[in-house]
């Protein structure tokens, strides 16, 4: 189908990402559910494209943005490179990407929107948001109780919740890692995502499939601190801070779901952006 270029009134494809009269970026682009953008101005586009208030949402794309509760990308004019950042609560940023793949740096700052997203409206189920459609069931007279029989349920409902949460907490706490720094015979670790990292031979954290099995089933044991600037002086001297600026594209298969976001439709997009509130972010992690 046509549509018309926003910036010099040209008649264009709806298919195409930039103005062939002028090379302005089609705001207007039609694109599938599993297409996601290469480019940050595709990324701008496509914001726009589906009425996402990227400033309400803390997101600033193409920006160097400095204040404090921040996610942004955007390019170094000296060199080119790609910055994907995040500016926590107290003002301090941790790099989540630096360099020259562009369409890497992209998806990192766009699957962090859809995560984003995803917690709101998983937030608006769990308190209990229902359609206009629902009718609720009339409510049956019942006996009353007495105050101790009332007392009595309280109780027990209590009990029940805590028991449950204790049992969850434990079973959680049993099998997955704390994010944070390990120290395993001499040799320095990091979980962080369900994923053990180590540092290369050049001092760059690299992903590990050969964590020992002494270490994921005892971690606790060999846990040294959350933060870097909690760490032991000599332990932090012979590491670099995680994560580093530089990543590696062998982390991330383009290939996968998350880069294709076969998953992931454009209604998935729609959201009473009213109710969005950014201060529900984890500010003070480091992505």
């Amino acid at each position: 189908m046509k549509t018309f270029c926003d910036y010099c009134g040209s008649v264009i494809d709806d298919t195409i990402e930039k103005c062939p009269n002028c090379g302005a970026v089609n705001v207007h682009i039609q694109r599938s559910g599993n297409q996601v953008p290469k480019t940050i101005e595709e990324l701008q586009a496509f914001a726009q494209e589906k009425g996402i208030p990227l400033e309400k949402m803390r997101f600033f794309i193409g920006i160097d943005y400095k204040e404090p509760r921040a996610f942004g990308i955007y390019k170094e004019p000296t060199t080119g490179n790609c910055v994907v950042y995040k500016n926590k609560a107290d003002g301090s940023r941790a790099i989540r990407y630096q360099g020259t793949d562009e369409a890497y740096a992209v998806n990192e700052i766009y699957q962090k929107m859809k995560a984003e997203l995803l917690e709101r409206k998983q937030a608006d189920l769990n308190k209990g948001k229902t359609t206009n459609s629902y009718t609720p069931k009339p409510v049956k007279q019942r006996r009353r109780k007495g105050p101790f029989g009332k007392m009595m349920i309280v109780f027990l409902i209590i009990l029940a919740i805590w028991i449950f949460a204790f049992v969850v907490t434990a079973i959680q706490d049993s099998k997955t890692p704390n994010r944070g720094y390990y120290n395993y015979k001499g040799t320095p670790y990091y979980y962080a995502a369900g994923a053990w990292y180590t540092p290369d031979d050049y001092g760059d954290w690299e992903r590990t499939y050969d964590a020992p099995d002494t270490l994921t089933e005892n971690y606790k044991d060999y846990f040294e601190a959350k933060d870097y600037s909690d760490l032991d002086a000599d332990y932090a001297d012979d590491i670099e801070e995680y994560p580093t600026e530089e990543y590696s594209n062998d982390d991330y298969d383009n290939d996968d779901d998350s880069w294709n976001d076969s998953n992931w439709d454009d209604d998935d997009w729609d959201y009473d952006w009213d109710d969005y509130d950014s201060y529900d972010s984890d500010w003070d992690s480091d992505w």
